[in-house]
């Protein structure tokens, strides 16, 4: 059985340059190089990721992916505008991005890749291949553990047309996902055929959803056995979550809890922990 192909998926903004570097700098030392690297970026940032483009590297722009009816105005930071809906919140617009992918780029495997992730030791995808089925990651046991759980679960069913249930004990968020590209554009058709309207505009319409959540559900729940994934409740990125900036010492003691199972390491953005100190503890 031939092997899928695979894209590492990242969108990142002008903010945030300095941390995809490092990521884009990691890909190329740690991640297999059959992996092509996707980042995707608001127009107006695209010459400032320029010098990040190369053959391994390449660029999208995210006004490309999404339809014409959202756009950007030059004084709302905060929000798109939209013709069909009221305007849409960056991370909601973030999360139509991402769900726009599987018909944007080509490969079988989509990795959805924050840019405050980097990678510290090698990783191949294929090596998780079960039979043809990749990993689908979801936590079991999460019920009352994480606060918007339940909502992101309520908000999913309802847009794939499913029966709500009371609470929820599953978490498919986390880092370096792997989506089947076959799954992700039947997740589109699938919200269409529920709401009767273009799905960007169903999910544009909502004040919050996840888009993991609605995805591993919709592999769950609707596929079941016929998803092409396996579940994999095994956490292969060390994070850290907090908004507390990290210096040497604390990114030291990060380091130190690094096991064999993870391949990469995310230091939350919104921790304003400096790049150059990430740099010094994990790329000397």
């Amino acid at each position: 059985m031939n092997s899928h192909s695979y894209a590492l998926i990242t969108p990142s903004f002008r903010f945030d340059l300095d941390r995809c570097a490092l990521l884009v700098e990691s890909v190329e030392r740690w991640v297999a190089p059959h992996v092509h690297h996707y980042l995707i970026i608001d127009r107006r940032d695209v010459s400032l990721f320029e010098r990040l483009r190369s053959s391994r590297t390449s660029i999208l722009v995210v006004e490309d992916i999404i339809p014409p009816w959202l756009f950007r105005l030059p004084l709302m930071r905060r929000f798109w505008f939209s013709f069909r809906t009221a305007p849409v919140r960056n991370w909601i617009l973030q999360q139509i991005v991402k769900l726009s992918i599987p018909s944007a780029v080509e490969s079988d495997v989509l990795l959805c890749t924050d840019s405050d992730v980097f990678f510290v030791a090698p990783y191949d995808p294929r090596t998780f291949e079960r039979n043809g089925a990749i990993p689908l990651f979801v936590e079991s046991g999460q019920r009352g553990l994480i606060k918007s759980n339940d909502e992101w679960h309520r908000v999913a069913a309802s847009l794939l047309g499913l029966e709500p249930e009371q609470s929820y004990d599953t978490n498919y968020i986390g880092n370096v996902i792997p989506w089947r590209r076959d799954v992700g554009i039947a997740v589109q058709r699938r919200i269409a055929e529920v709401s009767g309207k273009p799905w960007q505009v169903a999910l544009a319409r909502k004040i919050v959803f996840a888009e993991y959540i609605l995805y591993g559900m919709f592999a769950h729940r609707i596929l079941g056995q016929n998803s092409g994934h396996w579940d994999d409740g095994t956490l292969r990125t060390l994070c850290y979550w907090k908004t507390m900036p990290l210096g040497i010492a604390g990114l030291e003691t990060l380091r130190s809890q690094q096991l064999a199972q993870h391949h990469s390491v995310m230091v939350s953005a919104k921790s304003k922990t400096a790049v150059e100190d990430i740099r010094k503890v994990f790329f000397a």
